[in-house]
């Protein structure tokens, strides 16, 4: 293959994953990893935002990855993509920051497993704390912005957690899902 047809390939893939002006969470319904992504479904190349190799699956199972959030209102295709890549960059890093903790590392690692793999709430947090750093949102006050969740009582949960105040005029919705993984309505 030659250079140009491998910088065409490398164009059109940059294209098309930067379409979106939707960025979607998705929870592993046995871990309770995330997955951070612009497109509607996960892929198997969502999966090296797993960091360590141990607790990441081998492969996508369609049936174990479920949408937990999908954050709509972008105005354009590059603040969607900035948005993701800083809730990705806090997923790559969030094993690093906990094995930093000396009182953490001192537990048996059977205990840390479970603890590591458990990314929802903190991902959460992180996913309010940004959208509130985004310059769109600090100007409109989060008015044409929406998260649509997996469930109401998501949503309820997240607000409880310390630290956490959504943008005044945010709106919150539920997220359609059939067969219980494809996202009908973000």
């Amino acid at each position: 293959m030659s250079a140009s047809t491998v910088a065409k390939a490398a164009t059109n893939a940059t294209k098309a994953v930067s379409a979106s002006n939707t960025v979607y969470l998705f929870r592993h319904i046995q871990t309770s990893q995330v997955l951070v992504s612009l497109k509607n479904s996960v892929e198997k190349q969502s999966l090296k935002q797993i960091t360590d190799e141990t607790r990441r699956p081998a492969h996508v199972r369609p049936d174990h990855w479920q949408p937990l959030a999908a954050v709509q209102g972008f105005p354009h295709q590059r603040d969607a993509l900035s948005f993701h890549n800083s809730l990705r960059d806090h997923q790559l890093n969030l094993t690093q920051r906990k094995r930093q903790d000396g009182d953490y590392m001192r537990q048996p690692a059977r205990l840390r497993a479970p603890q590591e793999m458990n990314q929802v709430d903190e991902t959460l947090v992180k996913m309010v704390e940004l959208l509130n750093q985004q310059p769109q949102v600090a100007q409109s006050k989060g008015k044409g912005f929406q998260i649509l969740w997996e469930r109401d009582g998501v949503r309820s949960h997240v607000q409880t957690l310390e630290g956490v105040t959504f943008p005044e005029e945010i709106e919150h919705g539920q997220l359609v899902v059939k067969r219980g993984r494809d996202i009908v309505n973000a």
